[in-house]
């Protein structure tokens, strides 16, 4: 298991290769649905941090006020860690990447909005405890069905 931080770097590495940036917005949703995609496929989570329902959608709040300085530029250097990056070869980085895969063009208003539709975890936390942790167990469920509905409608 890695931290936010160590996750969101990966997402940076991944950006610059292709010559692209990530804004704060987009890191903490992308931190997040990888977090969900490692739930629903490995029945373990990829970091050890809460994420929480702010107004805004799923937060990890650690990450984002490490991030905060930033506002909605674009993040350019890598996030301090004492932690090792995250293997090239690991599931974890398969996972990061098949997530970047699917969801790396979006804007960060296209992945608020994904996560803050009806029914998200998001959504279920907000409506009864706002600002609160969104549980694995909500996150992990949602992405099992969305993955499952994925693969159920492809040709």
């Amino acid at each position: 298991m890695y931290s936010a931080e160590s996750v969101a770097n990966a997402f940076l590495d991944l950006a610059r290769r292709e010559g692209k940036f990530l804004t704060n917005m987009q890191l903490q949703k992308l931190v997040y649905i990888a977090h969900g995609y490692c739930l629903a496929k490995l029945h373990e989570p990829l970091f050890y941090n809460n994420i929480h329902a702010f107004e805004w959608g799923p937060v990890i709040p650690n990450l984002y006020k490490t991030l905060s300085h930033y506002g909605a530029e674009e993040v350019k250097d890598h996030i301090p860690t004492n932690e090792s990056p995250i293997a090239e070869d690991s599931t974890e980085m398969e996972i990061i990447r098949e997530v970047w895969q699917d969801y790396g063009d979006f804007s960060g208003l296209e992945l608020s909005a994904l996560t803050h539709r009806k029914g998200t975890p998001w959504s279920e936390t907000w409506r009864t405890n706002q600002f609160g942790v969104i549980s694995d167990e909500l996150i992990a469920e949602h992405y099992r069905q969305d993955l499952y509905e994925r693969f159920a409608n492809q040709p």
